[in-house]
């Protein structure tokens, strides 16, 4: 199947809100897609892709941090937004340190999402 040259890669485990995120992006006309795990995104969307991963930092087995890792080793490329709903004082910190180009805090608005591309 044939991707879109630019596209938003949510990676979320919280269902609800990774597709609302999904629907409000695609309502936008920004092609968007949803993986409910680090492993589901790995598994579907290979190195070179172009667009952003919006990754949710707690998720069971594979957390953000650690996602961003992994996509650092295996050459991905694509710039990465953090998203979380459990702010800590140096989760956004954790974030640019591991090279994420934008941190939000759950829950934000469509505007915060696409301001931090532009």
């Amino acid at each position: 199947m044939d991707r879109p040259s630019i596209c938003f890669w949510i990676v979320d485990d919280d269902l609800q809100f990774g597709k609302s995120l999904r629907r409000l992006l695609r309502s936008r006309g920004i092609p968007a897609d949803y993986f409910e795990s680090a492993q589901a995104f790995l598994d579907s969307v290979p190195p070179g892709q172009s667009g952003y991963a919006v990754v949710d930092v707690s998720m069971p087995g594979c957390d953000g941090f650690e996602l961003i890792k992994i996509m650092r080793e295996l050459h991905y490329g694509m710039p990465v937004i953090i998203m979380t709903g459990h702010v800590n004082s140096h989760a956004k910190d954790r974030a640019m340190q591991h090279g994420a180009i934008g941190f939000l805090q759950k829950p934000f608005s469509g505007d915060s999402l696409l301001e931090l591309i532009h």
